[in-house]
């Protein structure tokens, strides 16, 4: 492993994983479950509709994100983009909040579409050669596996 940090992101598309939602919540950094109540509260405070991913817009969001890996000069090295959500794995040099926030920022624009994404993002430093490897093999599972490994699967 090199000097540079690989970090594993995941961010979801607006208003596909709220609070209270079924699948369960995190809060905190604490894994919290379902709860209907919640759910149905903060869908009422959605100020649009929930955004979703077409095929053609989750290919334009994998060339965005590549695009921007090397405008900040950073290495791209794992991608999966779905519907609802995208994970990736990346090399720096920034603060984590500095290189999802200029990601995320470069794929928004590339829609033309006003927000998409929810606040906040979760992510994974990733410190060893296992751990990169077990990152690696669970964006490998996703439907929207774009890049493994630099490469296309």
């Amino acid at each position: 492993m090199s000097n540079l940090r690989y970090t594993m992101v995941t961010t979801t598309s607006y208003g596909s994983w709220l609070p209270g939602d079924a699948r369960g919540y995190v809060q905190q950094g604490r894994i919290l479950p379902p709860e209907p109540k919640l759910v149905s509260h903060a869908k009422s405070l959605l100020k649009s509709t929930p955004v979703r991913f077409s095929d053609d817009e989750q290919a334009r969001l994998f060339q965005a994100l590549q695009s921007a890996a090397e405008e900040f000069n950073y290495r791209l090295s794992d991608v999966s983009i779905e519907s609802w959500h995208a994970h990736w794995i990346i090399l720096h040099n920034d603060t984590v909040q500095t290189m999802v926030g200029r990601l995320k920022n470069r794929l928004r624009q590339s829609l033309n579409r006003g927000r998409i994404w929810t606040e906040g993002y979760h992510f994974r430093e990733i410190r060893t050669e296992s751990g990169l490897i077990t990152a690696r093999n669970y964006i490998a599972r996703h439907k929207g596996v774009r890049w493994v490994n630099g490469q296309s699967p």
